[in-house]
């Protein structure tokens, strides 16, 4: 037997396969798929570890544990986190006690939480979010959390394997630390949100993270091909190398000649509907009377964004209105970012959008589910900002690698 040389052994790292799948990911982690978050696990200390001070344990939260989620978002985050359902041990509490959502608590001591974070599933469009990451300051450098962020997430996948086929979050690019954990979890980038968020009363980038199943390309992907213009090309070229996409059409120069009378009778029918919830945020909708058309999104006044942007139209006039509508607001409401995904078949849609002043972000297969149809289909994310990127980046290899493949309209 030969020993092998460090060259050998690091090349070998280096061919390793990659996680691109849930499976990949289950695969790899296989001896932690039949662990119990409802018993608890726990990594127990190495005898010799000098680095691990203490022995923390990720089990399910209850519902009486939703004031201890509250407090640690507003110590974590100095009362400044941008969604303040999070500081609310009201709402946390309802989310804890939803059974389609999974809040994780990290525990020392016995029951001394520092940590948690959440599982939101969405059966209707066969998705799981990741959010309300947050762990106690004193305590992030904890060598043992991200095997136990691990080990939750694995026993997570396992039980919604081919219930939700698409699996994301979002991680900023202001904290290296977050990036890695997801990167540890198979996240990957797909999409960058310019200043989305403001943490500690700075405005921060966001990135969008995403995992998937091994049938959602091969399998659930709509059969249209895409139909882009030209300026989301470099978009399709990174995912279209991580997932072996087919190529899509391009239609270069498409020209926007809208119907004046259309236009103005479309003017004249619109309607504007605003509801509130009990967090100060609002879903805002513009319809069309007598027509399914309508375009809607949340507005966060706390944070001055609109996002989470849902749309339907059947002739370019309705789009351009509805834009026109929402720029008004934009400028009414002080609005500084707004988000908004666009169909990747639509060539006259992404120019109407980019003519409007929204810009391409990212392009990310399979992420609107079509109930008809039983399908995903592609979309392309297209952001509204406000001045330029701050550079308080902190970015892991992979995430830099991305935003260099992509070359965003900034420096960085």
């Amino acid at each position: 037997m030969f020993l092998k040389s460090k060259s050998t052994v690091k090349e070998e790292v280096l061919i390793r396969k990659p996680i691109v799948t849930i499976q990949d990911f289950l695969s790899k982690y296989a001896k932690y798929q039949n662990l119990s978050l409802e018993d608890g696990i726990t990594f127990p200390k190495k005898p010799r570890s000098k680095e691990q001070k203490v022995t923390p344990t990720v089990q399910i939260a209850k519902p009486e544990e939703a004031q201890i989620i509250s407090e640690i978002f507003k110590q974590v985050y100095q009362n400044t986190y941008p969604y303040k359902e999070m500081e609310s041990p009201g709402e946390i509490q309802k989310m804890i006690e939803e059974p389609d959502y999974l809040w994780m608590l990290f525990k020392i001591n016995g029951n001394e939480v520092i940590g948690c974070v959440a599982l939101k599933f969405e059966a209707s469009v066969k998705s799981m979010y990741l959010h309300g990451f947050a762990m106690k300051k004193e305590y992030q450098g904890t060598t043992s959390l991200p095997k136990l962020v691990m080990a939750g997430w694995t026993v997570a996948l396992k039980k919604y394997e081919k219930k939700a086929l698409i699996w994301f979050g979002e991680a900023r690019s202001a904290h290296s630390k977050s990036q890695f954990l997801s990167d540890l979890l198979g996240l990957k980038p797909i999409a960058f949100f310019p200043k989305k968020d403001i943490f500690f009363n700075q405005e921060e980038s966001e990135l969008l993270l995403i995992l998937y199943d091994e049938d959602l390309i091969t399998k659930y992907r709509s059969k249209k091909t895409p139909k882009i213009i030209p300026r989301i090309l470099k978009y399709y070229s990174y995912v279209l190398q991580r997932y072996q996409l087919g190529f899509p059409e391009v239609f270069d120069h498409v020209k926007l000649e809208f119907d004046d009378i259309r236009t103005k009778t479309i003017k004249q029918n619109l309607i504007y509907q605003e509801e509130n919830d009990n967090m100060g945020n609002s879903l805002i909708t513009f319809s069309i009377k007598n027509s399914d058309a309508y375009i809607s999104f949340i507005h966060r006044p706390f944070i001055r964004i609109f996002e989470k942007t849902e749309y339907k139209v059947s002739n370019k006039e309705q789009l351009f209105v509805f834009i026109e509508e929402v720029k008004e607001l934009i400028l009414k409401l002080k609005i500084r970012y707004w988000e908004f995904f666009a169909s990747a078949y639509h060539p006259i849609h992404q120019t109407i959008l980019y003519n409007s002043g929204l810009k391409p972000f990212g392009y990310v297969p399979c992420y609107k589910y079509v109930k008809e149809e039983d399908v995903f289909e592609d979309q392309i994310v297209f952001i509204y900002y406000e001045g330029k990127v701050n550079g308080n980046l902190k970015l892991i290899p992979e995430v830099e690698n991305f935003l260099k493949t992509i070359k965003p309209t900034w420096d960085f």
